[in-house]
């Protein structure tokens, strides 16, 4: 399917067959903004950037100002437009080179040419003619991958090495017990940063006092910076007397020093300057939110692509980003069901732990009554018996502190080790989304418009009658919408590569699973000898208990 329009805007087949792969895909394109209309918005990036490349630019050594400047704006020697096929009208329509980026593809206009028209019948000549051309070129191509793939390798190993996701937590959030508000009551937060900070000047303590709103405004703030960055998700928000449930305060408190701590140790949203506010600032945060003026605007602006990452870029790194899209639900799914079971089975042991509580209490009480039913009288071996009851009591006793440290333990450490995962999965759930929604061009519909803009000034060229201004109009337009096709080409290789950054550095937190598993089975394996132990001393202490009246 294609999801930019009418097969006559891609020309060749081969160009068409390649866009219905739709590399950088999704799931459902009926349900975009704007499906089905004249605005369909462009979200399949190898499709958008490789067979709409950009011509000269985001494919060649230049640099993008000089793209801009030649490529878009034409040569500014030549602005006489009297001229036909000369000058600024050969460069608005000339068929423009490609560069191969060493991976066997061109990312300069090659079969599609960005700035000349064509029809849906390419005369056959040119696809043999770039046939035999890529056959001269395969043997270049096969040293190039060498290189390129030596060149990724590099690059990904970097950006993996600025992420930790299994360092200690540098940020610690308390409750402060009391509560403000006149008709609703809202909580307050002491949040402490254990670490210096860079170019700040934290109170003495470390410590601000924060609101859960302040964390939603944070949130929003690098939504608005980072769209295209793993971004954690905040606990949910209740409000009214659901907000003084000991339970949820609790859940939420501990749902924000997961959010905040994965904010910190994420190597670019921890050098946000307003992340550093946040956590330095010790003013009421909403009366500065009102009197300091911050920057919203997202982190592309000015930013221009680089030819070295635009070289490396290989298409297998797409198709894997699509299969982590398509299996993240399952995946969240399935971990939210292991997170579940883990905290079933805590309350478990903490129902345990209350039933032997219970158990010591009725064994006592039961102490009491068997004199009455066996009168030493008629032997002393009740005596032998109840005095056994002490002993199974102090192993209840003990047993019960055990399960009640392992609840703690399993409560404090165990299970927030496999919810950092879950804040983690759908950290990559909502980048998969936004992508979807915001990653989108008007790449097609200004090709076409350039394409008939310069179909006009084809039929104009040599009629006495036509005026100078109404060719400039045209002229200026086909340049105009060139200058913005580079520019959100631009912007697409730059969400390109920052969310191959995102998803080079998730790759780290496979190791939050291992981590998990492995708290897991020390905890349970920790508690169960020392209740082993218990019970094989309880055994013994019990093997003196008469079984006959001889």
């Amino acid at each position: 399917m294609n999801i930019f329009g009418g097969s006559s805007v891609w020309g060749s087949e081969d160009n068409r067959d390649f866009i219905a792969s739709n590399e950088w895909h999704t799931p459902d394109e009926s349900s975009r903004p704007g499906a089905g209309s004249n605005s369909i918005m462009s979200t399949t990036l190898e499709s958008g950037l490789n067979n709409l490349g950009i011509a000269g630019g985001l494919g060649t050594s230049q640099d993008v100002d000089e793209v801009l400047e030649q490529s878009v704006w034409g040569d500014s020697n030549t602005n006489n437009h009297q001229h036909a096929g000369s000058g600024s009208d050969a460069l608005v329509g000339s068929e423009s080179n490609g560069t191969n980026n060493g991976n066997g593809r061109e990312v300069g206009i090659t079969d599609t040419n960005l700035f000349s028209p064509y029809s849906l019948n390419q005369d056959q000549d040119q696809r043999r003619s770039r046939e035999s051309q890529r056959s001269q070129t395969q043997g270049e191509n096969n040293s190039g991958d060498d290189e390129s793939n030596e060149d990724l390798n590099d690059w990904l190993e970097s950006v993996r090495k600025t992420y930790h996701p299994l360092s200690p937590d540098t940020v610690v959030i308390e409750e402060i017990p009391e509560r403000e508000g006149l008709l609703f009551k809202h909580t307050n937060y002491l949040v402490k940063h254990l670490v210096d900070l860079p170019n700040t000047e934290p109170s003495k303590d470390r410590s601000v006092v924060r609101r859960y709103s302040d964390f939603v405004w944070l949130q929003e703030v690098l939504l608005k910076r980072y769209p295209f960055r793993l971004i954690p998700e905040l606990p949910p928000k209740r409000i009214g007397s659901q907000n003084a449930d000991p339970q949820f305060l609790e859940r939420r408190e501990k749902g924000l020093i997961r959010f905040i701590n994965l904010v910190i140790k994420h190597p670019v949203l921890s050098k946000d300057d307003l992340i550093l506010t946040f956590l330095t600032v010790p003013t009421d945060l909403s009366s500065w939110r009102k009197q300091a003026g911050y920057d919203t605007t997202d982190e592309f602006t000015d930013k221009k692509i680089s030819n070295g990452f635009i070289k490396m870029w290989q298409k297998r790194l797409s198709e894997q980003w699509n299969e982590a899209d398509a299996s993240i639900d399952k995946s969240i799914e399935i971990w939210l069901k292991i997170t579940f079971l883990l905290e079933r089975h805590e309350k478990r042991i903490k129902q345990i732990a209350h039933e032997r509580n219970i158990l010591r209490s009725l064994i006592n009480d039961f102490t009491q009554t068997t004199p009455k039913l066996y009168p030493v009288e008629h032997g002393s071996t009740i005596l032998d018996i109840t005095n056994q009851f002490s002993v199974i009591g102090k192993h209840l006793q003990t047993t019960t502190e055990y399960n009640e440290q392992e609840v703690d333990a399993s409560s404090s450490s165990l299970i927030p080790k496999f919810k950092i995962f879950v804040d983690v999965l759908f950290s990559l759930k909502g980048l998969f989304e936004r992508y979807r929604i915001m990653a989108g061009n008007n790449v097609p519909q200004l090709q076409r418009r350039v394409e008939i803009n310069f179909e006009k000034l084809q039929t104009m060229k040599g009629k006495p009658d036509v005026s100078g201004a109404e060719y400039d109009k045209i002229r200026t337009a086909i340049q105009r919408d060139k200058k913005c096709i580079v520019l959100e080409l631009n912007r697409a290789w730059l969400i390109r590569q920052c969310i191959l950054e995102e998803f080079t550095i998730f790759q780290e937190t496979q190791f939050i699973i291992t981590r998990a598993f492995q708290a897991w089975s020390k905890l349970n394996a920790s508690f169960a000898g020392l209740k082993l132990n218990e019970w094989e001393k309880l055994t013994d202490n019990l093997m003196d208990m008469p079984l006959s009246y001889q």
